[in-house]
């Protein structure tokens, strides 16, 4: 009888995650007929995108200097958002100068500036003040009004120009104006508040917008675990809202992994994008290292680890026993070690997590609240 490649890669204390994803698939289901209806504020219904993937890529963000400490949380919303780093960078200049502190007159807050009813559709939860939060927000709200404003766009500056009006004052604004912006600067109020944040934000990205972004990721390493765990996964840790749809994480997702993995198997179900078996066969096959590393499934991979005369299976006493590039694994879990990339919890191993967490930074340890780790070091040619 044929073994079934269940995911079965939560992080430790994260199970009764299947309980939550159940509920909210549930509630999802029963809110899927909710209709958006135009207003003047940014509150809106958030609708479900199958929006383009995005490469932050190395940018100098021509008119912008991002601080040093937003530069992960910017990439990362370029990335899960399908706009270039230049956009998120010159918009966030444009609504707080990088304060996380700062309130508009309209009560905007935090330093992507939401009001409290965007919030509440937007945050998810989260501290409008922390930029941990409010730059993912920021992410899904441009989502929302590419993915509205994109059937009334002729062309890509155009699109840019109606996102950016929405964001600063309201889709409605926008819709009520047949979104035609020319019409809408001849308010006072839009010609001088709206026009010159829309020109503002442009003038510094440079015409670097890519909304819908080039996803040709290039070939991973060959033959080099480290060098393709890395390729196919954020240097830094990144968290995602809980969610158990197929292809939950691909938006957050390096474009690289993305490819990859769906090029080596085509059966995406439950988080694909968000499953720790997942990441390492893809590292592994598309590498070229282990062609025949079980593609899903932790049990069945760590089966087939333990069995396989390619690797040396042990359990280590510490840290001082592992390589760069090896795999750590006990049935539900399963990452890379990478050695020393970063300061940090998360930077000596990369991992994905499901429901939570696409291929990224991944703190190190070996042992869990199911048990220690066992290590497989391939040793094959």
């Amino acid at each position: 009888m044929k073994r079934l490649a269940l995911p079965g890669c939560l992080a430790a204390g994260t199970v009764l995650l299947v309980v939550v994803v159940a509920v909210m698939a549930l509630v999802g289901a029963i809110s899927a007929g909710v209709t958006w209806q135009a207003n003047d504020s940014r509150s809106t219904n958030q609708a479900t995108s199958g929006q383009a993937v995005c490469t932050p890529g190395e940018t100098d963000t021509a008119g912008v200097t991002i601080p040093e400490e937003y530069q992960q949380l910017v990439a990362e919303t370029a990335a899960a958002s399908g706009f270039s780093e230049d956009i998120i960078a010159a918009q966030t200049e444009q609504e707080s100068g990088w304060d996380p502190n700062a309130e508009s007159h309209a009560n905007a807050q935090g330093i992507n500036q939401f009001t409290e009813e965007a919030w509440a559709d937007y945050g998810e939860g989260g501290d409008v003040w922390d930029p941990a939060d409010s730059f993912p927000a920021q992410g899904r709200y441009l989502i929302w009004l590419r993915d509205f404003m994109e059937p009334h766009a002729d062309d890509e500056d155009h699109l840019i120009e109606l996102v950016l009006a929405g964001y600063n004052a309201g889709p409605g604004a926008v819709q009520n104006h047949d979104y035609d912006l020319d019409k809408m600067f001849e308010s006072a109020g839009y010609r001088n508040e709206t026009k010159p944040y829309v020109e503002n934000i442009k003038a510094a990205a440079q015409g670097n917008y890519t909304t819908d972004c080039d996803t040709n990721s290039g070939d991973v390493p060959e033959g080099e675990i480290v060098e393709a765990a890395s390729h196919l996964a954020w240097d830094k840790k990144v968290t995602l809202p809980v969610s158990n749809r197929a292809d939950h994480g691909r938006e957050a997702a390096k474009p690289e992994f993305v490819n990859s993995s769906t090029a080596i198997n085509g059966d995406i179900h439950t988080a694909y994008f968000t499953d720790c078996g997942v990441y390492v066969a893809t590292v592994m096959i598309s590498s070229g290292t282990d062609p025949n590393f079980p593609v899903r499934g932790t049990g069945i991979q760590l089966d087939y680890l333990r069995n396989s005369s390619d690797y040396e299976f042990f359990t280590p006493q510490s840290e001082g026993d592992l390589q760069a590039g090896d795999i750590l694994i006990l049935p539900g879990h399963i990452y890379i070690y990478t050695g020393e990339r970063h300061s940090g919890p998360d930077g000596r191993a990369q991992g994905a997590s499901l429901y939570t967490r696409p291929p990224s930074g991944h703190d190190f340890y070996l042992s869990d609240s199911r048990g220690s780790y066992n290590v497989a070091r391939f040793t094959g040619v």
